[in-house]
């Protein structure tokens, strides 16, 4: 058995291709219409990373990391460097 990964440029073309595989008895395992992917631009990107960076980041909630953990451990103590 083999299997082959075709990628072809017009949906004419690919309907030939598909009804010669059902001709040939062949299984069909995926087919992909990547016209219809939405692909992302850079400006829908950049709006994303926006949104992500306005969130800020645990620096804002925990002043001093090294504090917060040793309270948070207090089950054992952290070994020093």
């Amino acid at each position: 058995m083999q299997t082959i990964t075709l990628e072809i440029p017009n949906s004419e073309d690919a309907e030939i291709i598909l009804l010669m595989a059902k001709r040939l008895h062949c299984r069909i395992l995926t087919k992909v219409d990547s016209s219809k992917k939405k692909i992302p631009n850079s400006v829908e990107a950049l709006k994303h990373l926006r949104k992500i960076a306005e969130r800020g980041t645990l620096a804002k909630a925990i002043p001093d990391p090294v504090a917060w953990q040793k309270e948070i451990r207090k089950d054992r103590p952290l070994s020093e460097l």
